[in-house]
């Protein structure tokens, strides 16, 4: 960088600037980059001015993600962009550095994002760490028919149970967001399409037991794909129910598409047969800001007992470098900042795919994550023997 850089807040003058940022990058107008900047706050933006003016932003996303059965703090990143004329000048490095330092010290365990490029983002930290995946459902050979819970369009007044129904599938998997107001919003209308909301339950006066939010996208041909932005349940029959829904709109649609999922996703084993195609669209990457405490507060098999040495490494947060002995008992981790032994040494990245299980320990070693000896990896490896973690949620 050939001039000095500050970075901080968005400001109300620097909209005009930072919405042309936007735009650029992401092939948009600036007049749909403003209101996406609207939309997200201006409170959740940040700017590296050169000059005074912004030449790179970004967004800041607050939610959660749900690791053994809890929510713990994470921060997204969304719409990095640097002005094309500062392009090759270290300033989105700059940006993300400066980014993850503040987030660490505002108490933020970790932070997520979908990278359109691996190698800025590896440089600061972030590793691949979740599954990004579509599901298309051909409704015609969907073979289910059932009716037998109640069905109804959704309302207002359903939201804090809808929200209830999808933490409570949520947390049942690893990765999944403990969603705040940006990633709800998003799920009920996005880029001109309104999705509508439907309801199963048991009873009329009865709790929802899933729901669904989908749109109708017409083809050429006259026939329709049905585009899913949401779905959850909470029991088998909610999830057959479901089902039997999409499968109703086979005259006229052809395919129900899950926008995003895991590659394995609970709907899929209600099906009679195996008549759908799971795509992978993209590996989400993810940061731990704060490892002491993300270590504790996420959940861990409560049959589990284990304890791993390993010395953090990371220079970007430098104060999270150092010894780390992590036990796990009863489901919670007790975490101290010291090491016996010789342990591994990890990088962030490293941790990363760990913490949320991309990869086991045994596994981490194949990609040339860590290295060390046998037992010191199977030692890790019973505190991180990894799962599929994913997310439902593009942001």
């Amino acid at each position: 960088m050939t001039t000095a850089s500050h970075f901080g807040p968005m400001l109300a003058v620097d909209e005009l600037a930072v919405a042309r940022l936007v735009s650029i990058a992401f092939g948009g107008t600036p007049a749909g980059a403003s209101d996406y900047l609207r939309t997200t706050g201006r409170e959740h933006l940040r700017v590296l001015r050169q000059g005074g003016s912004p030449a790179a932003c970004l967004a800041t996303i607050p939610m959660g993600q749900y690791f053994g059965g809890r929510s713990i703090p994470m921060t997204g990143i969304a719409a990095v962009a640097v002005a094309p004329e500062a392009r090759g000048s270290g300033l989105a490095l700059h940006l993300m550095r400066a980014a993850l330092r503040e987030l660490r010290d505002a108490g933020v365990h970790l932070s997520g994002l979908y990278a359109s490029t691996q190698t800025l983002y590896r440089q600061v930290g972030f590793e691949q760490a979740g599954h990004c995946f579509r599901i298309r459902l051909p409704l015609a050979r969907l073979g289910i028919r059932d009716r037998s819970m109640l069905l109804r369009r959704a309302e207002d007044a359903d939201e804090p149970a809808i929200r209830a129904c999808y933490a409570d599938m949520a947390s049942r998997f690893d990765g999944p967001l403990d969603r705040g107001p940006y990633v709800w919003n998003r799920l009920r209308a996005w880029r001109d399409i309104t999705y509508e909301g439907w309801l199963v339950s048991h009873a009329p006066s009865g709790p929802i037991e899933g729901y669904v939010f989908l749109a109708q996208t017409r083809k050429d041909s006259g026939k329709h794909d049905l585009t899913l932005s949401d779905l959850a349940f909470t029991t088998p029959r909610a999830g057959r129910r479901l089902l039997g829904f999409l499968a109703d709109f086979a005259t006229m649609g052809d395919d129900a598409v899950i926008q995003q999922a895991g590659p394995v996703h609970p709907i899929l084993t209600l099906l009679p047969t195996q008549t759908f195609t799971v795509e992978r669209r993209e590996y989400s990457m993810t940061r731990v800001l704060r490892p002491l405490d993300a270590l504790q507060a996420r959940g861990y098999p409560a049959a589990a007992r284990a304890t791993a040495s390993f010395i953090l490494d990371d220079p970007t947060l430098p104060d999270n470098s150092g010894p780390y002995t992590i036990t796990i008992d009863s489901g919670r981790a007790a975490v101290t900042r010291d090491a016996a032994g010789s342990p591994i040494t990890l990088t962030p990245n490293a941790l990363a795919a760990l913490f949320t299980g991309f990869y086991s320990a045994r596994q981490a070693e194949l990609a040339g994550l860590i290295a060390g000896s046998a037992d010191d990896i199977a030692a890790l490896n019973a505190v991180f023997p990894g799962s599929c973690p994913w997310m439902a949620d593009f942001f």
